[in-house]
């Protein structure tokens, strides 16, 4: 785990720069190296959030189902900073857009589920299928294991692939 700042009010954005947004590189750097995009996604940890950093930024939102906003706030920062671990796990009741997310991912594996945002018991059954298809343990909510799989279908999908630099498109 990562050393986290307090970002209950820090949000960062394009023109941010300090310490603060060097751990951010580091910690995208981190997470293109997970999801083996290291060659062509690569930050230079300098300290200033510029376009590449920007960039980076929003393809980590996406393929986390956060609003694609180019603003850390302390969601994105979490997903950044521990993986599919800082992902919140997501069940019964829980409306947001990473649900939404979710929904999209679990529908482009062929299993029917309505994208809506809300994640209820037809939503809970189908997270089970999908989980039973990956050979998951079967628990109808999003825990680590299951964003781990939902995070890499979307790695390279779209809208996701959309945002990466036209070299590290697979």
């Amino acid at each position: 785990m990562c050393i986290t700042p307090s970002l209950s009010v820090i949000v960062l954005t394009i023109g941010s720069q300090g310490s603060t947004v060097r751990q951010l590189q580091r910690n995208l750097n981190a997470r293109f190296q997970d999801f083996g995009l290291m060659a062509s996604m690569s930050l230079t940890v300098d300290g200033v959030f510029g376009p590449k950093t920007l960039m980076a930024v929003k393809y980590l939102q996406c393929v986390g189902g956060f609003p694609v906003s180019g603003r850390v706030d302390e969601a994105t920062w979490q997903f950044g900073a521990d993986g599919v671990l800082g992902l919140p796990e997501l069940s019964i009741g829980t409306r947001r857009t990473s649900v939404a997310a979710v929904q999209r991912s679990v529908l482009a594996a062929g299993i029917p589920i309505t994208v809506d945002g809300y994640f209820g018991v037809k939503t809970s059954k189908a997270i089970a299928a999908y989980q039973q298809r990956l050979g998951l343990e079967l628990t109808g909510t999003v825990d680590a294991a299951t964003w781990e799989m939902v995070v890499r279908s979307r790695l390279t999908t779209l809208p996701c692939a959309a945002l990466l630099p036209r070299r590290a498109r697979r």
